[in-house]
């Protein structure tokens, strides 16, 4: 059996352990209990956990904090767990949601921050073995009648619609890679990118209790600039503004070794200026990422094909002989180690655009897919900005820091 079956089996075997002895508490306990029927979790998604409090305690909030250890111990990362129901049938035993930091990767312990005592063993592998919980199928603890403890049997809880991306408590998270590079050529420029992304409805909020699929709206914003160091005034050569208002669902189960998921929406982008300099597309786009794992250490190739119709290009309206209506992604590393990925555009015309990143972590660190990394990045061809979206220029090369990828 190999090592991360053997740990997900142990896991599972304390997690079992933890309910039948939640089941067998007598009503007297001052204890605080944290269980799962399933303690494998995906990094970056939702996991479903029981919070059972003492029986003199008052019932349990709609919202509780708490905290994940990493391996290695430290401080910790701070959570946050929502209640699956607004009225549990037991106010002192209750299931909650929580969001996986998509940084943490292997073993840790999670805690509830007013009750340190309570603590489970989690298993964050980077290649899913399992699917989350909340995926659906039955609740956790949900059995016939009740346990001769006297705890109530829980409360059965409405299932994730199925294909939806997980709801959790956490809306705002990275969107696309951030960086900072500097380096290219006539003259020496830095390139520098941000963005975030932000989900519209919380999980408890009325527009998604009562329309679940709501819960996968997001509002996104990157910004990329290219800075001219080189002048002597040292201005900013563009810069591209993308607000974009999208859907995002999950198509395929972790589990399977890969996962595959697809958004759609609406996007903006213009370089904010006036005048001859001005640019500005307005798009739909249907993009796809698919990811496959090749070894337990979390090597993976993923594809990220992204294709878009024009709305509006007025400021440009050859655009599409250089940008065309489709791109590709490639990415190929562990979110740990070394990662190269590659982004792919050709014009109607067949003017093209290649873009290739490499980056490699500064430190050994759980914290895998944030954080501070060696960044070094290739390009060469059309579309370095959109005010010279028409312009070739030479193989530029730039090297940095990234701080997520």
């Amino acid at each position: 059996m190999k090592k991360t079956e053997l740990t997900t089996c142990a896991a599972r075997l304390l997690a079992t352990g933890l309910l039948c002895a939640a089941a067998s508490l007598p009503a007297q306990a001052a204890s605080w209990l944290l269980a799962s029927a399933d303690p494998a979790v995906v990094p970056g998604e939702a996991f479903q956990v029981v919070v059972i409090a003492p029986p003199d305690s008052e019932a349990l909030p709609p919202r509780l904090a708490a905290r994940i250890a990493p391996p290695g111990g430290g401080e910790g990362i701070a959570i946050e767990l929502a209640a699956a129901e607004a009225e549990p049938v037991d106010p002192r035993q209750r299931l909650y949601f929580g969001r996986w930091p998509q940084e943490l990767v292997g073993t840790a312990m999670l805690s509830l921050s007013e009750a340190p005592s309570a603590r489970l063993l989690l298993d964050a592998s980077a290649v899913a073995t399992a699917a989350p919980a909340a995926a659906g199928g039955a609740p956790l603890a949900a059995v016939d009648g009740r346990v001769d403890s006297g705890v109530d049997r829980m409360a059965p809880v409405s299932p994730a619609i199925s294909g939806t991306v997980p709801a959790a408590p956490n809306a705002l998270g990275f969107h696309e890679p951030m960086y900072f590079v500097y380096g290219g050529s006539h003259p020496r420029s830095a390139r520098f990118q941000f963005s975030f992304r932000y989900r519209i409805f919380d999980d408890i909020g009325v527009v998604a209790e009562r329309f679940p699929l709501a819960r996968g709206l997001y509002f996104g914003y990157t910004q990329t600039s290219v800075w001219d160091l080189g002048s002597d005034s040292k201005p900013f050569r563009d810069t591209s503004f993308r607000p974009s208002l999208f859907y995002q669902f999950r198509l395929s189960d972790p589990g399977s070794g890969g996962w595959a998921t697809l958004a759609a929406g609406y996007e903006h982008e213009s370089n904010g200026k006036d005048g001859p300099d001005t640019r500005s597309i307005d798009t739909l786009f249907l993009q796809t990422e698919l990811r496959h794992y090749l070894d337990e250490r979390g090597t993976y190739v993923g594809l990220i094909p992204k294709a878009w119709a024009y709305l509006g290009k007025r400021d440009n309206p050859d655009i599409t002989r250089y940008r065309g209506y489709a791109q590709l992604g490639l990415r190929v590393g562990r979110d740990d180690a070394l990662m190269a990925t590659a982004l792919l555009r050709r014009g109607t015309d067949g003017n093209s655009g290649t873009e290739i990143d490499l980056s490699y972590p500064l430190r050994r660190s759980i914290f895998s897919g944030v954080g501070a990394f060696v960044h070094f990045q290739y390009f060469r061809g059309y579309g370095e900005t959109l005010r010279d979206y028409n312009v070739s220029v030479d193989p530029q090369y730039r090297i940095g820091l990234s701080f997520v990828r």
